[in-house]
């Protein structure tokens, strides 16, 4: 024991030796280490550079999301119970089928449109200045009194003499008779092309047809028909009134030829 105490003391007291020691003999540093810790359970070069590779760099990490990234996103996203309020698919497919296509809407009325519309319409406070049904059917008893009295008198008058007569009448009764020439090719009328003379007015909204002729007869009246039927189909219009004014029916029986008229929609305007 007083040996080992007495090397201990030299060595303390004279550390170089120890050096010199291990030195020579560096087989001792090894053999304590191997007895401190397995050489085994130390890492080697490769085991580091494994753990290197599965390690980011600090520029890598620059992309990492932080906590403070994640509270940002979060503020931004919703809850699930919020996201319970959102449209899905079946809700825009509903939505989709009470919408109309563009090729759909293009049969809508624009703003233009209905400016272009409301230039062509008239206002209450012009409306006033309109003729009503009562003032029409006024004017066509004042037709046929007139008509009357020139029937007194017929047998001084031609008929171009009373077609004169009963247009000046109808403009002093504010009735503007417009004369249009139509060319019916087909014949429809006559049988046969011809031009066909229609007199035309417009009294309180209605477009009417007015035959004025010196007499009439039942044969008459297909041909007023196809003159009225002709001009709805050339004009693109529909005749509300076919008035016939005359001062004489050329027929046995009067009342039964103003019957047969009425039920092809016509009216016969003579003095009873």
């Amino acid at each position: 024991m007083m040996a080992e105490e007495e090397i201990k003391k030299v060595l303390m007291q004279n550390p170089s030796i120890l050096i010199d020691v291990l030195t020579a003999k560096p087989e001792i540093i090894y053999e304590a280490l191997a007895r401190l810790t397995p050489w085994q359970n130390l890492p080697t070069k490769d085991d580091i550079r494994r753990i290197e590779d599965k390690m980011v760099t600090k520029d890598e990490a620059k992309n990492f999301a932080t906590k403070d990234d994640l509270k940002v996103l979060e503020a931004k996203m919703v809850t699930k119970d919020e996201a319970k309020n959102f449209a899905t698919k079946d809700d825009l497919k509903v939505l989709e089928a009470k919408m109309v296509t563009k090729d759909e809407a293009k049969n809508f009325a624009t703003k233009d449109d209905l400016k272009v519309l409301e230039a062509k319409m008239v206002t209450k406070d012009e409306a006033k200045n309109f003729a009503t049904k009562d003032d029409l059917n006024k004017a066509i008893r004042k037709i046929e009194t007139t008509i009357t009295a020139l029937g007194a008198r017929w047998g001084l008058l031609n008929e171009n003499t009373f077609r004169i007569g009963i247009n000046d009448i109808l403009k002093d009764l504010g009735w503007k008779v417009s004369e249009e020439v139509l060319y019916d090719k087909t014949g429809y009328i006559y049988g046969e092309p011809s031009d066909v003379e229609i007199d035309v007015t417009v009294r309180d909204g209605q477009t009417i047809i007015i035959e004025i002729t010196s007499a009439i007869k039942r044969g008459d009246l297909p041909i007023i028909l196809r003159k009225r039927e002709f001009y709805e189909k050339e004009k693109k219009i529909k005749v509300d009134r076919v008035i016939v004014i005359t001062p004489f029916i050329h027929d046995k029986y009067p009342d039964r030829v103003k019957a047969m008229a009425k039920d092809m929609g016509i009216e016969i305007l003579y003095p009873e």
